[in-house]
């Protein structure tokens, strides 16, 4: 497609396989890092019709992964996967349970938090090579996440896991994740790169939108801008401040409604708009050919669950160059 691939993984002749797979952020930061992406899975058919748009070559599996039988996928050197995070955040008050209250649960928070599982079972039956799992930073407090580490351990795996800053590595986004690397040896270098964060305005379009005639929401914020004729970040929630497009990164992109605004303050009045879906895909990293299918709304989601693209991109050059250095040393 549009970007360079690293010729690392692709001369190894590197596969692999993408769960949770959403639009395909993951797929596409491992496509350029050189692997071939040959299966994805994912519950929603609208983001696997999207990846279907994106990687053709592809074998698409519309499935709830929780309760698929593993064997249906080929085997692949890498497994990516990316279980549902909605459940193990703790917006809306959501409390860590007691494990045995959490093993004998049945409700949509646990049954959520379970996907991760369907890694182990994946792991199982295919013996991978290599394992990514990514997930929001509150995973590691699952109440049952030493026992799943344990699970992928007596597979025979090492465990290897950090958590990551888009805004580290080109992406102009804050977005703080937890990675597990999983590998036979443990030995993947997941030293982050030391690098500034990209300003939102690279990726912003030139429009400043309309001309303010009533008070918004984030009214008070725009009350705080004293550099004129500069666009501001602004957001649509609580206890933000406005912040300089064009020496700060974005807030975290999510899937539940755009809280993302542009304001301007100049002497022919105050300007504001939303940041528009294909904005917040590049703040995700992907490039303006890569294409989306549902309503406006179904983008946002699909945007907002991604993983960034070149935080997936440097993950699977580190697996990489890992598996070739243990190859060379056999």
């Amino acid at each position: 497609m549009h970007s360079l691939i690293d010729s690392s993984a692709r001369s190894q002749g590197l596969t692999v396989t993408d769960f949770f797979a959403g639009a395909g952020g993951s797929s596409e930061g491992l496509r350029q890092a050189g692997y071939r992406i040959d299966a994805c899975a994912n519950h929603w058919e609208t983001a696997v019709d999207t990846h279907r748009l994106n990687h053709p070559d592809t074998e698409h599996h519309l499935a709830n992964l929780h309760d698929a039988d593993m064997r249906r996928f080929p085997r692949t050197t890498l497994l990516w996967a990316s279980p549902s995070c909605v459940w193990h955040t703790p917006a809306g008050g959501r409390k860590k349970l007691p494990v045995n209250e959490e093993m004998s649960r049945n409700d949509a928070g646990a049954l959520d938090r379970a996907t991760a599982f369907a890694v182990i079972a994946a792991a199982e039956a295919h013996a991978y090579e290599a394992v990514i799992v990514e997930n929001v930073p509150e995973f590691a407090d699952w109440v049952l996440y030493r026992w799943w580490l344990d699970g992928m351990r007596a597979l025979g795996y090492c465990a290897q896991t950090v958590v990551l800053d888009a805004a580290h590595f080109g992406a102009p986004q804050r977005r703080r994740r937890w990675f597990g690397v999983f590998t036979r040896d443990g030995a993947v270098d997941l030293t982050p790169p030391l690098r500034e964060a990209v300003p939102a305005a690279a990726i912003l379009e030139a429009d400043l939108g309309t001309r303010l005639t009533r008070r918004l929401y984030v009214s008070a914020q725009i009350d705080q801008i004293t550099d004129t004729d500069v666009p501001h970040l602004v957001m649509y929630r609580r206890n933000a401040r406005p912040r300089r497009a064009d020496q700060n990164p974005l807030a975290t992109i999510t899937a539940g409604g755009n809280h993302h605004g542009l304001a301007t303050v100049s002497c022919t009045g105050v300007y504001h708009r939303m940041l528009t879906n294909r904005e917040c895909a590049r703040a995700q990293g992907f490039s303006d050919d890569y294409q989306f299918l549902g309503t406006a709304k179904q983008v946002k989601r699909q945007i907002g669950n991604a993983v960034p693209v070149p935080v997936a991109r440097w993950l699977g050059e580190r697996v990489a160059q890992a598996l070739a250095d243990r190859q060379a040393a056999a």
